[in-house]
């Protein structure tokens, strides 16, 4: 396997992404949404310049370089001198924006593997957990009722029927974006921004009592973590 293939980047924090990890090969750009070029990773926060900084995997030793941003990128707590390489190690944290976006930098060798596992045994939540209304697009938490768009609600419908398994990305397009897949059955045309917006408000409405994490850009897994309190 290329050795580019073994490094990875984490996003812990960041709208729209939460617990995604991203393949690192050559170099990426890190910025803001709308900016052009539009970047590697495109955050919705104002406060993250267009051009923010950029990770350059090209180099025998990774790179982290700050374009200058206004609100600066730090590595392991440390601010960055703007236009000037630092190289990253197995570990270290990278935070934009006084922490608003968390980033993790990860090498894994060749026996190691960040697949979820689909096997893993799920606890199901029980009815006094989670009530579903699917004619008001309504989910009922712990007695907190949730309101949905209808695409919100088609995305959770086909998480929540899936719970605890691996749900791909064309398959949530499919089964969300529908209408748009009317030539031989293709995946429909739906851009990473705008499922990665879906996500993150569903995500949002749901948590904390349902988890919904981002595998390896492929896919997602909703869990329960509760669920045993509620059986």
């Amino acid at each position: 396997m290329d050795v580019l293939e073994k490094r990875h980047l984490l996003i812990e924090r960041g709208q729209p992404y939460e617990s995604e990890f991203i393949y690192l090969k050559r170099k990426l750009s890190i910025g803001r949404f709308g900016a052009s070029p539009a970047p590697g990773i495109a955050f919705h926060i104002p406060l993250v310049s267009r051009q923010h900084c950029v990770i350059d995997c090209e180099c025998s030793a990774p790179q982290l370089m700050d374009l200058g941003s206004k609100h600066g990128t730090c590595l392991n707590g440390i601010p960055l001198v703007p236009n000037k390489n630092y190289s990253l190690n197995h570990g270290d944290q990278i935070t934009l924006v006084n922490g608003m976006i968390s980033m993790k930098y990860m090498v894994t060798n060749s026996f190691e593997t960040l697949d979820y596992d689909p096997v893993t045994p799920v606890s199901r939540p029980s009815a006094n957990f989670i009530e579903v209304y699917d004619v008001l697009q309504k989910v009922r938490l712990r007695e907190t009722d949730i309101h949905f768009s209808h695409k919100e609600f088609q995305c959770f419908q086909l998480l929540y029927a899936s719970i605890g398994q691996f749900v791909s990305k064309e398959e949530m397009k499919r089964h969300v974006w529908n209408e748009r897949a009317w030539i031989d059955g293709r995946v429909p045309d739906v851009g990473t921004d705008e499922l990665n917006s879906l996500i993150y408000r569903v995500r949002k409405k749901v948590s904390p009592w349902l988890q919904i994490e981002s595998v390896l850009r492929k896919g997602f897994v909703m869990s329960a973590p509760d669920a045993d309190n509620n059986l």
